[in-house]
């Protein structure tokens, strides 16, 4: 075993607000390796609000264990190699980004769809409990959480989670600043380039400008779409969307009807894709609701109620013509897109800098203030 520190969660309380239950720790990490699992030094991960969502269900949840270690966008250096791994380039002291984690062996995987692998759910929402311990070696913690828990410097990955960063990241504040790929940004992208695909003619709509949102919009604009609408209530995002693609942008704040509202703002007829990234429920509702015949409305924010339905009435829908898409990690490949993500941050095309912010790991509550207000997009805390 070996001590390090990492963000800990605690089983949320009565009047639990997202983020509470986090607390720096010292833990320790086993560093005697079973089949298929890397040791990675963590030097970045990205904090995202599903991060805050699963460490917000009661313990009582099917699944959930506590204490437990949050963090799935990390990104560092390979520090040990377990035995029997089937990516046998990797080699102690590369350079990795940490993406999600999947079975390798269901038909999804070996159809190179990793992202709707048939335990997709359990490996990276649930983790695995006991991967870790305190540091008095009295309690056990869970981990592996999207095959990584990157919240822990020192922390155990899946080999399926891990991407080599040689020659992608040319330096380590490179390599930091690439943390988030692993998820959010390739989510985002992934939804306009890989699931909804919209063309030059289309009026794309974004629902919700963090970092998930900001990346579609940037996918879009990468596309070429003659009209690029950002929605959000946070003044200071919208002014950022300006910057990075939208030609149009509309707040919120105090609208009565939203989807009449939306539409209007699309030109009368509705935007013919929309991407639904705040998984708030009227905001669904109304995104739905002001698509154009014939669009696409792609759900990408996760609701914080999992038991909450969209109800669609089956006729107008029939009669709409509009494509209903679901999108989980935007049906990427992370070693064949977080690259060419890359490719267009170099062209100046997806320019994640502007839309992140650096935290030292004992400034994590800053973070999430920060996060929460909207004064920062992608925090990304460091080691």
């Amino acid at each position: 075993m070996e001590k390090t520190r990492a963000i800990v969660a605690t089983a949320p309380g009565e009047n639990h607000t997202p983020g509470s239950n986090w607390e720096l720790e010292e833990i320790s990490v086993p560093t005697t390796l079973k089949d298929g699992e890397i040791l990675v030094e963590v030097s970045a991960t990205g904090i995202c609000h599903t991060d805050l969502l699963i460490t917000s269900y009661p313990k009582e949840a099917p699944g959930m264990a506590y204490p437990r270690v949050a963090g799935h966008e990390g990104s560092g250096h390979i520090k040990a190699l377990g035995p029997n791994l089937t990516k046998t380039h990797l080699k102690v002291g590369d350079p990795v980004l940490l993406s999600f984690d999947s079975c390798t062996k269901c038909d999804y995987c070996a159809e190179n769809r990793a992202a709707y692998c048939e335990t997709f759910m359990a490996m990276n929402l649930f983790g695995t409990p006991e991967v870790f311990s305190s540091g008095d070696g009295n309690t056990k913690i869970a981990g592996k959480y999207f095959g990584q828990s990157s919240f822990a410097n020192l922390t155990v990955c899946t080999e399926a989670s891990v991407l080599s960063a040689e020659g992608i990241a040319k330096n380590q504040e490179e390599l930091n600043l690439f943390a988030p790929l692993g998820c959010g940004l390739q989510t985002g992208a992934g939804a306009v380039l890989n699931v909804a695909r919209p063309e030059k003619d289309d009026i794309v709509m974004v629902l919700g400008l963090g970092g998930v949102g900001l990346s579609a919009l940037m996918a879009a604009a990468v596309l070429g779409c003659k009209k690029i609408i950002a929605v959000d209530r946070v003044n200071s995002r919208l002014e950022l969307a300006k910057t990075l693609g939208a030609t149009h942008t509309f707040d919120t704040t105090g609208v009565e009807d939203l989807t009449k509202a939306l539409k209007e703002v699309a030109g009368g007829r509705g935007p013919t894709c929309v991407i639904e990234t705040t998984g708030a429920p009227p905001v669904i509702e109304a995104g739905y609701g002001c698509v154009a015949n014939e669009g696409s409305f792609c759900l990408v924010g996760a609701t914080q109620d999992p038991n909450y339905a969209l109800h669609i009435g089956t006729n107008a829908h029939l009669i709409r013509g509009v494509r209903l898409l679901g999108c989980v990690e935007g049906n990427s490949v992370p070693d064949e897109f977080i690259p060419q993500l890359v490719a267009y941050y170099r062209k100046g095309q997806f320019p994640i800098d502007k839309i992140s912010k650096f935290y030292k790991a004992e400034e994590f509550k800053t973070a999430l203030h920060d996060m929460h207000t909207g004064a920062t997009v992608k925090p990304i805390i460091t080691w």
